[in-house]
């Protein structure tokens, strides 16, 4: 009886755990085909998926649509798109639509939303889905880092399978370089390296800049989070979920051998914020410092897109940035020797961050086993090489990065975008738990107010500590275990 009471309570910790992360996510937003085997079998009537991602990616995605259409000829799709300052904003307007009952059967979603989604019970996992098909989705995690799948783990479930995911690393304009007799940065270069490299770049008429050393725009990813991770430091404690029966199997079966998984179990758990600690504000006295001496631009929210017009103009040296920016700098009409990319410089670790992407299947997707299907398509070569054409992302299988791809768009050292993973395997994703939302606009926030000069970054750390703590404790528990 005490062991059926047990199992009662623990079923109902977890109703109460999502009704009430989602209570709080709601109110707060008010080759082969490769792993394309086909198991679904349609009943008869037509299945239409409508599928959510950005607005940019619309009019591709409708061209590629029929090499999923024959092989489901009575399925149908529907692409809606959303368009945001960055992945916070995003999320924020899907939870608006889901509060308001509008259908999305799945969302493209970055690292950012796995975990919030996911907390909240908005999601489905895909454990018996990996199951059922893992004879066809051993060719696709053979070619992807385990650090992808890892970060997509929650509670020991996998909520994605990876289309696409960007490290931050040092984009160089090497017209700048160039003029300034500075050669390529080696793999082992430190933070004062970096320093004497951007403020030898910087170029001032009097008081005024007239060209950066370095630039970053205020958001979770990219932004001065790669300076708190080679600080060997995070936003909040990382732990490790226990294993579930589903994610002790898929490390056995998919990475068996690879040394790399060894602390490896449920997923990524963050669970205490520790925004104010001495390494972290060592990071940001360092970018507020850039700042004052006219090293780097004043910071401003945006995505990707920000610095580019800095960049391609020859008035910013370098910059945070993942493979996509090798797309958009070719479409922004530089050739592919005017920028290159390394790694980011070495502090008190050389420890990189990451953000991964996919499709999540919503809980109230009324056709799983087709959305199942799409999932799989999208991971495959079939989909990726024409998805992938002009390097708008980093591609997650790591056999579609080589030089022919990147000889039409850059950089020389597109190397360095998988080397980042397969190098450096200490290298993770962004903080992102169930409160990820508040939690980047706290961040966001403060990290304003510390480089605008209204808050010293010792002051503003501690503001965005009590902040973050105040979040935190609204949405525990989050974790089972």
């Amino acid at each position: 009886m005490k062991n059926k009471n047990h199992a009662n309570e623990k079923q109902s910790n977890k109703l109460n755990r999502r009704t009430f992360i989602k209570s709080t996510v709601a109110t707060g937003a008010v080759v082969s085909s490769g792993v394309l085997g086909a198991p679904y079998i349609n009943a008869g009537a037509k299945q239409k998926l409508v599928i959510q991602t950005r607005t940019g990616r619309i009019t591709k995605l409708e061209q590629m649509r029929n090499s999923f259409i024959q092989k489901f000829p009575d399925a149908d799709i529907e692409f809606i798109g959303l368009a945001g300052v960055d992945h916070e904003d995003t999320i924020s307007k899907t939870l608006a639509q889901i509060a308001a009952g509008k259908q999305i059967d799945l969302q493209r979603v970055a690292t950012e939303g796995i975990q919030l989604y996911a907390g909240a019970g908005y999601v489905s996992p895909l454990d018996k889905w990996v199951k059922r098909d893992a004879h066809l989705l051993h060719e696709y995690f053979d070619d992807v880092a385990p650090s992808i799948p890892h970060s997509m783990l929650y509670d020991g479930s996998l909520y994605q399978i990876s289309t696409e995911w960007n490290a931050a690393n040092i984009f160089i304009n090497t017209k700048l370089f160039a003029e300034n007799d500075i050669e390529y940065p080696g793999a082992d270069w430190t933070k004062d390296d970096f320093y004497n490299i951007a403020k030898k770049i910087t170029k001032k008429s009097g008081s005024k800049t007239d060209v950066f050393g370095y630039g970053w725009t205020n958001r979770l990813w990219g932004s001065w989070m790669p300076w708190i991770f080679n600080n060997d430091s995070n936003l909040y404690s990382e732990a490790e979920s226990k294993n579930s029966n589903f994610s002790d199997w898929f490390w056995k079966t998919f990475y068996k051998g690879n040394s790399s998984v060894a602390n490896f179990k449920g997923g990524p758990k963050w669970e205490t914020p520790q925004a104010n600690n001495d390494r972290i504000e060592e990071a940001l006295e360092f970018m507020r410092q850039l700042v004052v001496e006219g090293i780097s631009p004043a910071t401003a929210l945006g995505d990707g897109a920000t610095l580019t017009g800095f960049f391609t103009t020859n008035k910013m040296g370098m910059t945070p940035a993942g493979g996509f920016w090798a797309g958009g700098l070719h479409a922004q009409g530089m050739d592919p020797d005017d920028f290159d990319v390394c790694f980011f410089p070495k502090w008190k670790s050389q420890r990189h961050q990451f953000g991964a992407g996919g499709y999540l299947m919503m809980d109230s997707c009324k056709h799983k086993d087709l959305a199942w299907e799409f999932i799989k398509h999208s991971s495959s070569y079939e989909w990726q090489i024409p998805f992938m054409a002009g390097n708008i992302s980093s591609p997650a299988r790591r056999s579609m990065h080589n030089a022919l791809r990147y000889s039409y768009t850059g950089p020389k050292h597109w190397n360095v975008f998988y080397e980042t993973l397969d190098k450096f395997p200490d290298t993770g994703a962004i903080p992102a738990p169930p409160c990820s939302n508040p939690m980047t606009r706290t961040f966001t926030k403060h990290t304003g107010l510390a480089m605008s000069g209204d808050l010293t970054p010792k002051v503003a750390l501690n503001k965005m500590q009590r902040d973050l703590e105040r979040i935190t404790r609204k949405y525990q528990p989050m974790y089972k275990s």
